[in-house]
């Protein structure tokens, strides 16, 4: 076949086009990237600032006398995505350099030079002495938050780590060291502090930590020692390593473990006996080293007075602390991919029309900052009576089971969602989404899909919650909890929604209990979703009431609704004038 060209198609451009050297654009093209010119400015926004979600959201719990703080570190997380964005390029990872050069083994992690900066802009923040202080988790967590709106950034990690590790340490009196240590930890600066880290995982079975064989022993001394090695041990080049060891092999699974720390100096400044095997490639949280370590009779200290109860003491006091920060971590993940994708909806015109006037675009972004909005009320709600009890304000066993069992549930649904929203923020922006250096939502995906299996993938989460329902009845206690949560409900058409989900809640665990052992795991991952959404969904409509009163604003009330139809009442969504103007309103579409 023979193609005839069209003289009109190829025909010449006319001649008074600006002249740009080397390039071929053309007026649209240039129309178009001074599109993206102003998304890219657009980035640069204060994180906190441009988020009054959470802003409302620490206001609704503390009041506005963080503001000025919280919006100072806004600005500068903002300022500090490029560098992370460079930390997570391929020729800048960490890097393993295991000796000296006169052969002396060193096992050093050489970071990007960004790193520090980084690393200063996070812990400058006091995040870590926030958190550490008694009832100060929900200040705490709103930094925290900011942070990880970073993704994970090589050092938000660590600063759970290190929060975790000094409240540890504050309870071991006359232990050598110990303050030298809980100051390095709450240091507010990357470059002088110290930075701890956790590993449980081993080879033998990751989150089967019953089966770990690493070994602790006394020489004649009495100096505990740790034999073995760690599988999956990140921010390998921590100060401080909180380990499990077997300290009995006598005693079958976890009650022959404990816990253990194991500093990288020795009191006397020598390095521990530990080596790093090598540097582990992850799909994400690549700025944070994660090693195999072999330790080789490495000395150590229990953290616990008793080393007995060392493992009950890591679950309770580091793993469950643990989880709730990675529900605020992953949080900030999916609000900032959001955030992106909003800019981006509202800059990029194709079709005619802004991203954000497109009806399927308007409606993939509601569902995610519904979502979004909606869990961060409730994890917060979760944040505040954590500190209730920490405090000694509301010791109540009811809200302790409760705080138990929804630690659990947010780590699992909080993170699941995460990838989602992630993904399907990556959507609005078309192809460009896909470009690692278009904008930082392929990175925040890819740690996104990292966390989701921190702290628990989700079968070990979802055992860990049935296991609790049946031996603590800790479902009792969501159903009490709930109760006087709904009490609370300024509307009674909202309160009679909750309570028809608390009732089908009801049945539903009293079904599980009637199960047979196979089923009852299978059953108990769909009640997980059932019960974050309602606490979710009220902790929200308590904000809600309160935006509206206080500020006059109603993003939240329309969120919640939102929310309510798509997860809570069990119907098809509808598409009529009203259902677009809630999808519009939940968005923000003007």
């Amino acid at each position: 076949m023979t193609y005839v060209a069209d003289t009109a198609i190829g025909a010449a451009p006319p001649t008074s086009l600006p002249a740009r050297p080397g390039e071929a654009s053309q007026p649209g093209h240039d129309a178009a990237r001074a599109a993206l010119e102003h998304f890219h400015a657009r980035l640069g926004e204060n994180f906190y600032l441009s988020n009054p979600e959470l802003r409302h959201t620490v206001a609704f719990h503390i009041g506005d006398r963080l503001d000025s703080e919280l919006a100072s570190h806004g600005a500068a997380v903002a300022e500090a995505e490029p560098l992370v964005a460079a930390n997570d390029e391929r020729l800048n990872y960490p890097r393993l350099e295991p000796y000296d050069g006169v052969g002396r083994r060193v096992d050093r992690i050489d970071h990007h030079g960004n790193y520090a900066a980084v690393g200063d802009v996070i812990y400058g923040s006091g995040v870590v002495a926030r958190l550490v202080e008694a009832g100060g988790l929900l200040e705490g967590h709103a930094f925290n938050l900011l942070n990880c709106m970073l993704g994970e950034a090589g050092h938000n990690c660590p600063v759970i780590c290190n929060f975790e590790t000094a409240r540890l340490l504050q309870r071991l009196d006359g232990l050598p060291q110990r303050d030298e240590w809980l100051a390095g930890l709450l240091e507010p600066s990357y470059t002088r502090n110290l930075t701890a880290s956790q590993f449980l995982t081993e080879v033998t079975g990751g989150s089967d930590v019953g089966a770990n064989a690493t070994v602790a022993w006394r020489d004649d001394q009495g100096n505990w020692r740790i034999r073995g090695e760690k599988w999956f041990a990140s921010n390998a080049d921590a100060d401080l390593n909180v380990i499990t060891a077997r300290f009995d092999s006598e005693r079958p699974r976890t009650k022959g473990l404990s816990v253990f720390l194991v500093p990288a100096r020795l009191p006397s400044g020598e390095r521990n006996s530990y080596t790093l095997r090598r540097l582990k490639e992850k799909l994400g949280t690549r700025a944070l080293a994660t090693a195999e370590i072999d330790y080789h009779d490495a000395w150590a200290v229990p953290l616990t007075d008793h080393v007995e109860r060392g493992f009950n003491t890591m679950m309770e006091d580091v793993v469950h602390h643990s989880r709730i920060a990675m529900g605020v971590s992953c949080l900030g993940l999916a609000t900032r991919a959001y955030q992106i994708a909003r800019i981006y909806a509202d800059e990029r015109t194709v079709f005619g029309r802004r991203v954000i006037e497109h009806a399927l675009a308007q409606e993939n972004l509601a569902d995610i900052r519904a979502h979004v909005t909606a869990m961060q009320a409730g994890v917060f709600r979760l944040i505040a009576m954590q500190d209730e009890v920490d405090t000694g304000a509301d010791e109540r066993s009811e809200r302790v089971g409760f705080i138990r069992l929804m630690a659990n549930v947010y780590k699992h649904v909080v993170s699941q969602a995460a990838v989602d929203h992630c993904h399907h923020a990556l959507d609005t922006l078309g192809g460009n989404g896909a470009i690692e250096t278009f904008s930082s939502i392929p990175r925040l995906l890819r740690d996104a899909i990292i966390e989701e299996n921190w702290e628990g993938t989700h079968n070990t989460v979802r055992a860990q919650v049935l296991r609790d329902m049946l031996r603590y009845e800790v479902d009792a206690a969501y159903l009490a909890v709930m109760e006087e949560e709904v009490e609370h409900l300024p509307s009674l058409p909202e309160a009679a929604a909750a309570r028809r989900a608390l009732e089908r809640l009801r049945d539903g665990f009293a079904k599980l209990r009637g199960a047979d052992a196979d089923a009852q795991p299978l059953i108990v991952q769909h009640q997980l979703h059932e019960m974050a959404n309602l606490s979710a969904w009220v902790a929200l409509l308590a904000e809600a009431e309160h935006q509206q009163r206080t500020e006059g604003v109603k993003t939240k009330a329309a969120a919640a609704r939102y929310f309510q139809s798509r997860t809570l009442d069990g119907s098809a969504p509808t598409y009529d004038v009203a259902g677009r103007e809630l999808i519009a309103a939940v968005v923000g579409a003007r």
